[in-house]
């Protein structure tokens, strides 16, 4: 919204492109992200470059701005300037208190869900998927990273209690560590989202539909690296 753009970019509220710093970024759905790592606050900032990517392009040809930004206020990616902003910026998005940050980009119509699985997640795998799953022509209309408790999982699974035989190790796998969830819109003409998941065996995938993303990205029945909703009824529920 227009009041948390105008508490994020605060320190900018004096400069002349303010007004419009607060359109753009309030023109269509942000990804924002916690990073992690030593020093993540001036490495980040190197890898995202200059904040013109005019500018980017010239000193810093690597950089994500130079890579994938068009201009100053065009560039791509923000990053804060320091901890202090950094724990501001991401209390904003993550709050502490258990709150909720803004409101998400989910649309809850024409869809159908997807997961990354934690072990696709922990072999940096993701960006991969991400990146088929859009190639492939389907829309990501919204995505967030949870850590699911058994419990919930249990509920997620309930369909394949007792009809596959994997259906503990599914359950253990899905609340072994962080996973993304997706909501997916298909394209139009539509394709069908679950055909491009592949068969849940990554074998089988691999042997009868070798470009699907379990054939490419899964390892096991259990490990298959995405889980996709199975009834085109289900697919809002799960979302």
């Amino acid at each position: 919204s227009r009041k948390e753009a105008a508490d994020f970019y605060v320190d900018h509220q004096s400069k002349p492109f303010y007004n419009e710093l607060l359109q753009f970024i309030t023109s269509g759905p942000v990804v924002a992200m916690e990073i992690l790592g030593d020093d993540a606050v001036c490495k980040w900032k190197t890898l995202l470059g200059p904040a013109n990517s005019a500018v980017a392009r010239t000193d810093a040809p690597d950089s994500i701005r130079a890579n994938f930004g068009h201009d100053g206020l065009r560039n791509a990616a923000h990053g804060p300037d320091s901890l202090a902003s950094a724990a501001q910026e991401l209390e904003l998005f993550f709050p502490s208190s258990g709150g909720r940050g803004p409101v998400n980009s989910a649309k809850f119509t024409n869809c159908t869900c997807c997961i990354i699985k934690p072990h696709a997640v922990n072999e940096g795998l993701a960006g991969k998927i991400i990146k088929a799953i859009i190639n492939e022509g389907f829309q990501i209309s919204a995505l967030q990273m949870f850590n699911m408790e058994r419990a919930n999982v249990e509920e997620f699974y309930e369909i394949y209690k007792g009809v596959i035989a994997e259906y503990v190790e599914m359950v253990t796998e899905l609340c072994s560590g962080p996973c993304i969830a997706m909501e997916i819109i298909q394209p139009e003409p539509p394709k069908v989202f679950r055909d491009f998941c592949g068969p849940s065996d990554p074998e089988i995938a691999r042997h009868l539909r070798p470009g699907t993303l379990r054939a490419v990205f899964g390892k096991n029945k259990v490990q298959n690296a995405v889980h996709c909703t199975d009834l085109p009824e289900d697919g809002l529920l799960e979302v």
